[in-house]
């Protein structure tokens, strides 16, 4: 697997892969969001050398296959890092993945010399899915929010669960290293 940061001279359906796994994921219209915000960095996971063949068009061929998308940002005068959108293709999950795809972030963010790294996780069903696997790379819980999404995202881009009234329940994870 590789990890490439966006944006680099992707073929053109790795990158609607990465926006259709994104937006289908989170909402519509949130990878254009990212892609457009330059304080977010964008990376896709890539596995290498997958055998596709179309019955339609009878070709076959070796490709990359997009396993997974993930971001970061750096805030306020470039002291805080956070860990933004992490996403791995369903058939993909179990895998490992989202765990390369967390420490490819960590040591990015440390070269750029942040001195604090966050993490925000959804509870989904009463658990936080990510919490295992943030805290076995040294991230602590912090405290949770309600409706998070209301305060950090604009009325273009409401919760794919509850819609323009969020009450999800984000928790607040520091990386302690």
């Amino acid at each position: 697997m590789k990890i490439i940061e966006i944006p680099a001279k992707l073929p053109l359906y790795l990158f609607i892969a990465g926006e259709e796994l994104v937006d289908n994921t989170f909402g519509e219209g949130l990878f254009f969001r990212q892609t457009w915000d330059s304080s977010i960095h964008q990376w896709v996971a890539l596995e290498e050398g997958w055998y596709n063949y179309d019955i339609d068009t009878n070709l076959n061929g070796t490709y990359d296959e997009l396993v997974g998308y993930c971001s970061a940002q750096i805030n306020q005068e470039e002291s805080l890092g956070i860990l933004k959108t992490s996403v791995v293709n369903l058939s993909r999950q179990k895998n490992g993945i989202g765990d390369v795809m967390v420490k490819h972030r960590l040591k990015w963010l440390q070269e750029q010399g942040v001195q604090t790294i966050k993490s925000y996780a959804w509870f989904v069903d009463g658990a936080v899915p990510a919490q295992k696997m943030l805290i076995n790379n040294g991230f602590e819980p912090k405290d949770d929010i309600k409706g998070y999404w209301n305060d950090h995202h604009n009325k273009n881009f409401p919760c794919k669960v509850c819609g323009s009234n969020c009450k999800c329940i984000a928790r607040i994870f520091e990386y302690k290293g």
